[in-house]
């Protein structure tokens, strides 16, 4: 029999339905000690090893389903100070999506790591002995590297969260200024290089670059400097064309921020819809 205690009844009760799900029997029950309700469940486990992986696996599937996500939530509101529950929910759900591989970028400045092993191993050997088991004490000295790690995670996550509010800020800041524009040119057409993007009006003839540097209003770049791309998302706003079709990938991220500032004006199309000839220069022809 083993028994583990906690000081949260949910802790407890959520543990047990990880049990359940491995079909490992155990009991819950208060008790009071020093005048203070505490929880226990026990657990029956036979000796042999397949009822102790069970164990090891529900056990560290409440800690890392569970538990991960409670701790960082403490570590935003008592280490980050954070008080607003819809800013720490954001950042939550940075951290769950990190820890379920969704953000590969973030986790790689992470040293790869076998959380389901550490906690496996630090189980097995707490295990061994027959006293009853704390869980807040085995959370914070037999899991303290866990926890460390969970910092980092934690602190890369709120690090994304920034720069993501800071991009809506952008995104919001140019759509009031493309409002304001009084539109200068009807269509536009651009092509992705790969590397930057070619212009094209409504009649599908090319605006050369001098042409794009001479429409861009000034005020835009003056005011700022360190958001606004002279190359292109500048000229766009300033012609505030009604229509923008974009031959390329969907995945680039400039494509991605024209979309979310231009919204409705963009649509999307493939390479291949764009005519080829329209990219090669007549002198280019006749010289091959």
């Amino acid at each position: 029999m083993i028994e583990f205690i906690f000081k949260q009844k949910r802790d407890a009760l959520k543990l047990q339905e990880y049990l359940n799900k491995e079909f490992i029997q155990s009991w819950f029950h208060e008790t009071l000690f020093q005048h203070k309700a505490h929880y226990n469940l026990s657990i029956e486990v036979s000796p042999f090893f397949k009822e102790k992986e069970k164990l090891f696996h529900g056990v560290s599937q409440f800690v890392i389903n569970e538990k991960c996500m409670d701790w960082s939530e403490l570590l935003l509101r008592e280490q980050y100070f954070y008080e607003d529950s819809h800013e720490i929910n954001q950042i939550l759900e940075i951290v769950s999506e990190m820890r379920m591989g969704e953000r590969p970028e973030l986790m790689e400045l992470i040293s790869e790591w076998d959380e389901v092993r550490y906690v496996h191993g630090s189980l097995e050997l707490l295990l061994e002995g027959k006293a009853p088991i704390s869980f807040d004490s085995f959370s914070k000295f037999r899991l303290k590297e866990l926890q460390e790690r969970l910092l980092k995670v934690v602190d890369l996550a709120i690090e994304e969260y920034k720069m993501e509010q800071e991009y809506q800020m952008f995104v919001h800041m140019l759509r009031e200024y493309l409002a304001s524009r009084e539109l200068k040119m009807r269509t536009i057409h651009l092509y992705s290089t790969g590397y930057g993007f070619r212009f094209f009006d409504e009649d599908m003839k090319e605006i050369s670059r001098q042409e794009l540097t001479k429409a861009i209003d000034k005020r835009l770049l003056t005011n700022h400097p360190l958001y606004v791309d002279s190359y292109t998302i500048a000229p766009l706003l300033s012609l505030a064309p009604a229509k923008i079709f974009i031959y390329g990938n969907g995945d680039h991220q400039l494509i991605r921020t024209l979309q979310n500032i231009f919204e409705e004006r963009v649509d999307l199309l493939p390479l291949s819809y764009f005519p080829d000839t329209l990219l090669y220069p007549s002198w280019d022809l006749a010289n091959e």
